[in-house]
């Protein structure tokens, strides 16, 4: 399945072809943080081998209260079902603008608000069972920061290997293009002060 990506906000700070499939404008195919190769999802490791542990969401950890900055992670479930969008989601003017309005229904399926350290890893996991990870690698200037986000399959290949953007507070971008029960997943983060 195609990846696709729209930054809404922010800039992506090193271009890379992201498995040769970003397109940025094409939401209509499939604007999903999608399926990958045919073959990818549900297999396992070789027969008489251990399955990789399942990462959880990491919540607050001891260090964490010394953070000063958080992502929030919005998990919305894109469709074409006529039910629009699901109030909980708010304001959002982007999903009403191409590539993003080839889905007519938007539902909030869960929230996550990650405390970041510079160069701690927090991970979320997706309702397709796939792990968005995400990493503060530096603090810029006024208030602006650079951050990784790379989307995984435990055990299998990485979807999104890495992506990294330079955002301000209160900025956000969105990630996009995995399929899921008839839509796609659309992961919209949001940098935060504590």
């Amino acid at each position: 399945m195609d990846l696709r990506i729209r930054l809404t906000t922010g800039r992506l700070r090193q271009p890379r072809r992201l498995l040769g499939s970003v397109v940025a404008a094409a939401l209509a195919a499939a604007l999903a943080v999608g399926a990958g190769p045919a073959g990818a999802q549900g297999k396992g490791p070789p027969s008489g081998q251990a399955r990789p542990k399942k990462p959880a969401d990491q919540g607050p950890k001891k260090d964490d209260k010394n953070a000063k900055y958080a992502i929030e992670v919005m998990v919305l479930h894109a469709t074409n079902s006529k039910k629009g969008i699901d109030k909980r989601i708010g304001k959002m003017p982007e999903l009403k603008k191409p590539p993003f309005s080839a889905y007519d229904s938007y539902e909030f399926l869960k929230s996550s608000k990650l405390p970041l350290l510079q160069g701690e890893a927090k991970t979320v996991r997706l309702p397709n069972k796939r792990v968005l990870k995400t990493t503060l690698l530096q603090a810029l200037p006024e208030k602006a920061f650079r951050i990784s986000a790379s989307v995984n399959h435990p055990g299998g290949k990485d979807f999104l290997p890495l992506l990294e953007v330079k955002a301000k507070i209160g900025q956000r971008f969105i990630v996009a293009g995995q399929s899921y029960k008839g839509g796609i997943l659309v992961l919209v983060l949001r940098l935060t002060e504590v």
